[in-house]
């Protein structure tokens, strides 16, 4: 049976404030996730401070060329800026 859907997409809130451990600042965040059988891509995307930092991970029989996703996603977020 297929799924009803192939797109994962998660949008996890993370901490507005500068975050340390033993005094050392953490710099910046990498999600990670799953591509579950049926599924072709799943995006996550978490917040630290002021950036979003994505997560993207996908099938390899569905998207064989995943890095072009990756360039127009960049592309994207460059035209959202202000």
């Amino acid at each position: 049976v297929s799924p009803m859907f192939n797109l994962v997409i998660s949008n996890v809130p993370g901490p507005k404030e500068t975050l340390h451990l033993n005094g050392a600042e953490m710099l910046a965040t990498y999600p990670v996730s799953l591509v579950l059988h049926g599924y072709a891509l799943n995006i996550t995307v978490v917040s630290y401070k002021n950036s979003l930092e994505f997560g993207v991970i996908g099938c390899r029989d569905t998207l064989p060329h995943i890095q072009r996703f990756l360039v127009y996603l960049e592309e994207s977020l460059v035209e959202l800026e202000p």
